[in-house]
């Protein structure tokens, strides 16, 4: 997978993710969900498929989702003979993409040094927190233990959950012990421990989506409001349950607020008033915690949505783009295969600043052998490596030219007047038009060049498609493949290109038929 494709690959499952996310935010207001369980239960699912769609989405079968779009006339861009447009002629995918891809590797590079620096400090934060429960004491009851380093009560762990105390608990009442004990026993059995790791690993891999951090901080409250639910269904005294609450709270603000991150506290500032408000609101009902079958429910109908929103692909209508082509010839192009170019084409002036190059203090140059000359490489660079991007006019001008010297100066400005970045010496755009043509003599030779087939001339002209399905011989089709473009210049978004094989010799030609590649 290249920069371009994970970058798009990121972006369509952020989109995804938002997508079920409002979803899930519109469904929970219309059925006018109140319980603090049943919200967090559902925010946990729908981040754990914001995390699992990242590795699950391509081993999925897809879904396509049809989507129709303009219909592209490609009458004047794509003839039988493949003619390009008059230039300049910026590649569509060529020079800009060159420079766009090291925008690209650059934010790849800052996505995976702040992933690993995210996912650096979250584990740090997780040994930090092992250390503590290292350095704390036991005490008489199973999983409580004591620790001078904190403040507020505290629940680390989920397989070996560990409920932390501070030093000070001594001086609590019965009631307090009971709901701080109550309060942290219920975090263990709801597992908030475990779902906050797995949202702030979710943070970690989507740093840059505003979901993965709004899910982070929604859990970690709709946890405290659960909890607090289920403490109040067994204590039933509320005000008791309250103070409690707000002396937790002000020990928590005496240490300036000091919380050890992989830590499930059980009070934070800033929370702590919209949970008394819950908590001392007589009118409000509290709600049954969600057991096993809600979540065996929530799962049965999270399952189709979570694979939905990781399978679905979204696929341009097949009849939206009109490309008129000319039936396939059998015979074979009469022009040469590209032959290497000699170091004097080759070595011409990456330098050059625009000007013509100076006169020379030799005599006047011999006129070279006519261009039509079968063997002249300037014939070969006119009709095998420029073929496709070079205009009328720029083609009839080389033809009137009578020296080599004459051709080298227009071969240096045909390059320089494409060139993306004039003044340095690459030319991105010349690079970028020879690695094409290698590329496809590599994928596309058969009888004849990979250079001369339909699909060589469309990806020399439009560099790699977007999208690319691959099909192979069935017994109802010949092979064919489908190259989609999000956007062509003069055609439109979402063009789709089909080619077919029915000669099956690997010779696939573009064809406007979609019933074509139908055996007959």
């Amino acid at each position: 997978m290249g920069p371009n494709d994970f970058l798009w690959y990121l972006a369509v499952l952020s989109c995804r993710s938002l997508g079920l996310a409002c979803l899930t935010w519109v469904t929970l207001r219309v059925c006018r969900i109140k319980s603090a369980s049943v919200k967090h239960a559902v925010w946990t699912v729908v981040t754990a498929v914001m995390l699992v769609q990242l590795a699950a989405s391509p081993a999925l079968p897809s879904v396509s989702l049809k989507v129709l779009a303009p219909v592209a006339d490609a009458a004047s861009t794509l003839t039988s003979q493949l003619e390009l447009p008059p230039t300049p002629v910026p590649l569509s995918n060529s020079a800009g993409r060159h420079l766009s891809v090291s925008w690209r590797e650059a934010f790849i590079g800052v996505y995976a040094v702040v992933a690993f620096a995210l996912l650096v400090q979250l584990a740090f934060g997780y040994l930090l927190a092992r250390r503590l429960v290292r350095n704390s004491k036991p005490l008489d009851w199973s999983r409580v233990r004591e620790s001078e380093s904190i403040s507020v009560p505290m629940t680390v762990g989920q397989i070996s959950p560990v409920i932390l105390l501070p030093l000070g608990w001594r001086e609590w009442d019965s009631a307090k012990l009971r709901a701080v004990l109550g309060h942290e026993e219920a975090h263990i059995h709801r597992a908030d421990w475990a779902i906050g790791v797995v949202a702030r690993i979710n943070c970690c891999v989507f740093w840059f989506h505003p979901l993965a951090w709004w899910l982070k901080k929604e859990l970690a409250l709709l946890a405290e409001y659960a909890c607090d639910d289920s403490v109040l269904a067994q204590m039933g005294d509320r005000r008791q349950y309250a103070q409690a609450l707000l002396e937790i709270a002000c020990a928590m603000k005496s240490a300036h607020g000091r919380l050890l991150r992989d830590a499930v506290p059980m009070a934070k500032e800033t929370n702590v008033k919209k949970r008394m408000e819950q908590i001392l609101d007589d009118t409000r009902t509290i709600p049954q915690a969600f057991g096993q079958r809600g979540w065996v429910a929530l799962l049965m109908c999270a399952l189709p949505m979570g694979y939905f929103a990781s399978a679905v692909q979204l696929a341009p209508a097949q009849s939206r783009t009109v490309i008129p082509v000319a039936e396939p010839s059998t015979a074979p192009d009469p022009i040469p295969q590209p032959a290497k170019q000699p170091a004097r084409i080759i070595a011409q002036t990456r330098r050059d600043t625009g000007q013509q190059l100076p006169p020379q203090a030799a005599p006047a140059p011999v006129p070279a052998p006519p261009l039509a000359s079968f063997d002249s490489p300037y014939q070969k660079w006119l009709d095998d490596d420029v073929v496709y991007i070079i205009s009328v006019e720029e083609s009839r001008a080389f033809r009137r030219l009578r020296t080599d010297e004459e051709r080298q100066q227009f071969i240096a400005q045909f390059w320089l007047r494409r060139d993306p970045t004039p003044g340095t010496e690459e030319n991105e755009f010349k690079e970028e038009m020879y690695r094409r043509i290698a590329f496809t003599n590599d994928r596309f030779s058969t009888a004849i060049p990979g250079w001369k087939t339909d699909r060589g001339a469309i990806y020399i002209k439009y560099g790699p498609p977007d999208a690319l399905d691959v099909h192979g011989e069935t017994p109802n089709t010949y092979p064919y493949e489908t190259w989609t473009y999000r956007y062509l210049e003069g055609m439109g978004t979402n063009v789709a290109l089909e080619f077919v094989d029915p000669t099956m010799t690997g010779r696939y030609h573009l064809t406007k038929d979609p019933t074509e590649k139908e055996r007959r």
